[in-house]
């Protein structure tokens, strides 16, 4: 594997979310944003709860994202998502030492009316899953949380894949690079 390991980006992406949430006020960061069903807070908890459904679900093999408590401090308090924050990227430490080749289960429930399946997956697919998810989450955040006065991290919630597009189309801009001076 090239670059940083997965647990590793997942960690990275948490911290950003950490400075979105601690640029709000604990009212910004729990109405709901104008022109948006939910708040900043109901957002993050929702990201955490899969960063924590992974992070457990490692440890028995079996990962059920569908298992989330809502209502709790972390979607109205920003120090309390902020403690969550820090503890969910302390137990991907322990992530980035175990073998992305396991296998878990991931618990699912398909449609509203049918019982949840159990699909086999790896840990480090799962891993690449609960960090796609977070940045999609990032996508929503980012308007949310700019229209009650947040801070928003430069390229906040963008996709990898769309970074490196964006980059590219920034080589190509510029053209070739100039031969060295001689």
């Amino acid at each position: 594997m090239n670059g940083l390991h997965p647990a590793a980006l997942l960690a990275r992406a948490l911290g950003d979310l950490a400075g979105v949430v601690a640029s709000l006020s604990p009212a910004a960061y729990a109405a709901p944003a104008p022109g948006f069903p939910s708040s900043v807070g109901g957002q993050v908890r929702h990201c955490l709860d899969h960063v924590a459904a992974l992070v457990t679900g490692a440890a028995s093999g079996r990962i059920d994202y569908d298992r989330r408590v809502r209502g709790t401090p972390v979607e109205t308090s920003p120090p309390a998502a902020l403690a969550a924050i820090d503890r969910l990227a302390a137990g991907l430490v322990a992530l980035a030492a175990a073998d992305l080749d396991r296998d878990v289960v991931v618990v699912e429930r398909l449609a509203p009316a049918d019982p949840p399946v159990g699909n086999r997956s790896s840990l480090g697919r799962e891993l690449a899953f609960v960090l796609s998810h977070t940045h999609h989450h990032g996508a929503l955040i980012a308007p949310m949380a700019r229209a009650v006065g947040g801070t928003i991290p430069e390229r906040f919630g963008f996709a990898p894949s769309t970074l490196a597009h964006l980059a590219a189309v920034e080589r190509e801009r510029r053209g070739p690079a100039p031969p060295p001076a001689a």
